[in-house]
């Protein structure tokens, strides 16, 4: 099999002689010997069995055939170096495609910190976003139509690695004008009466059943109203008194008219993000990912828990 490698790089050669017109300045060049260049066209005519230079003691001149050659041949060479620099970074995990699966919002927080990041290092992997809630994005990671999510818990996943990235307090949205609008935090069991939205995609899933699993008591099952419509609206609807929601840090970097944020206080109010992957993935892409996530959460242990855009009280 032909050394692709080594035609390529006796073709560099060839091609400045064309230009230089002289091994000689082309050595200079290129901080080689002469004798280096000389012998590593003669090979290259060799291996292509046509005379490339006619040798002359002033220099070197291209033949008809070498004219044709260098002409045709150079287009090609540069589109095959770029190709194979593309696969060494594709394969160093410095470009090509990654895609993602989220749910939280990237208006604030670790994960929108981490993706801006992510891409103004690595400007040439292309990153493709998809929101879905935890069951979902999950499913769609173990069957190979997305790379990774960052999801709500700790779930285990056949054929998937699970693994704990950050927390992030939860925070309870009501109306601004809410009786309970003036307290500075709440236990959420003091909420209990209260009617929950939540989104029927994305976190609200996991947030029904959080609300479920912390508010049932025997003769009691909490208000939770499932809507159609994505975060912006579901918050629209708390401002406008259809209910009160619950959500993370990452949602606070948006300003929504007419809603209070407030954190909640008491045991098992603390959201894990995790993300998951497939055992198997081949993406390098992904562990340069997962590198770099690795290296902001050790420089911030808090990450998700640092201080918050501040949010007016009544």
């Amino acid at each position: 099999m032909t050394d692709l490698s080594l035609d390529l790089r006796f073709m560099k050669y060839a091609t400045l002689a064309a230009e230089h017109g002289s091994f000689r300045r082309v050595a200079k060049t290129l901080e080689v010997s002469q004798s280096t260049v000389s012998r590593r066209v003669l090979l290259l005519e060799r291996r292509l069995g046509v005379q490339l230079f006619e040798r002359r003691r002033t220099g070197v001149v291209l033949t008809p055939a070498g004219r044709r050659f260098i002409e045709q041949a150079s287009d090609g060479v540069e589109r095959l170096h770029k190709a194979i620099e593309g696969l060494k970074r594709d394969r160093q995990g410095e470009s090509g495609e990654l895609r993602v699966g989220i749910m939280a919002s990237l208006a604030f927080g670790f994960l929108g910190d981490l993706l801006a990041e992510f891409h103004r290092r690595y400007p040439l992997i292309d990153l493709k976003l998809e929101e879905g809630s935890s069951q979902g994005i999950g499913a769609a990671v173990a069957r190979g139509r997305l790379d990774v999510g960052f999801i709500l818990g700790e779930p285990s996943m056949p054929d998937c690695e699970t693994m704990p990235l950050w927390d992030e307090t939860l925070y309870v949205a009501m109306p601004e004008h809410h009786p309970r609008s003036t307290g500075a935090a709440f236990d959420l069991w003091a909420l209990r009466e209260e009617a929950f939205l939540v989104a029927a995609g994305v976190a609200g899933p996991d947030l029904q059943n959080y609300l479920v699993r912390h508010l049932s008591s025997p003769g009691f099952f909490p208000t939770v109203s499932v809507q159609g419509v994505g975060r912006e609206n579901l918050l629209n609807m708390v401002a406008k008194g259809f209910g009160i929601t619950l959500t993370t840090v990452s949602t606070l970097g948006t300003t929504y008219p007419g809603v209070q944020f407030r954190p909640l206080i008491g045991p098992d109010t603390i959201a894990t993000w995790s993300v998951v992957k497939r055992k198997k993935d081949t993406n390098p892409a992904l562990s340069t990912l997962l590198r770099l996530a690795r290296e902001m959460r050790s420089r911030d242990p808090k990450a998700g828990r640092c201080s918050v855009p501040h949010q007016p009280t009544t």
